[in-house]
């Protein structure tokens, strides 16, 4: 009977150490995933504060804002930042939910006509990567609706 109550101690003490373990490794994961997240977005706030208040206007929408290289860069290590957020959520690497806080806002700063206008001579760079060029062509289409 001793015997018994002791396996069962142990098999609990198992049973409890890989619960805890599991949660440890769930919670460091997302954990890692927000903070992957934040340092991305912090990296955007900073190059987007380089730019002009005129490219986060909806004007020149015919694509005739004259911007200086420096910031034409800045709009291209942008696009590339958010490339490469959106290519670590499509392999996981944080949960969607932490990308739906950002998404309207990502979307909204790519619909801008300089950001448009950027994408556009940056088009064929993006081919072998079919899910990032279908979301960016989403956006320009609700762009087009709007």
């Amino acid at each position: 009977m001793l015997e018994h109550v002791l396996r069962f101690m142990t098999l609990g003490t198992v049973i409890v150490g890989m619960t805890a373990i599991y949660v440890a490794l769930h919670t460091n994961n997302r954990r890692l995933g927000a903070d992957i997240f934040l340092r991305y977005s912090d990296r955007v706030s900073d190059l987007r504060r380089r730019l002009p208040v005129a490219v986060f206007l909806e004007q020149g929408a015919d694509g005739g804002l004259e911007v200086t290289a420096d910031e034409r860069r800045a709009v291209h290590e942008i696009i590339h930042a958010i490339f490469e957020l959106y290519e670590l959520k499509v392999h996981g690497f944080f949960p969607a939910e932490i990308w739906k806080i950002r998404e309207p806002d990502i979307e909204r700063l790519l619909s801008l006509p300089v950001f448009q206008q950027e994408l556009a001579s940056l088009e064929g760079r993006y081919t072998k990567h079919p899910r990032l060029v279908a979301w960016l062509d989403k956006i320009r289409g609700q762009q087009e609706l709007a």
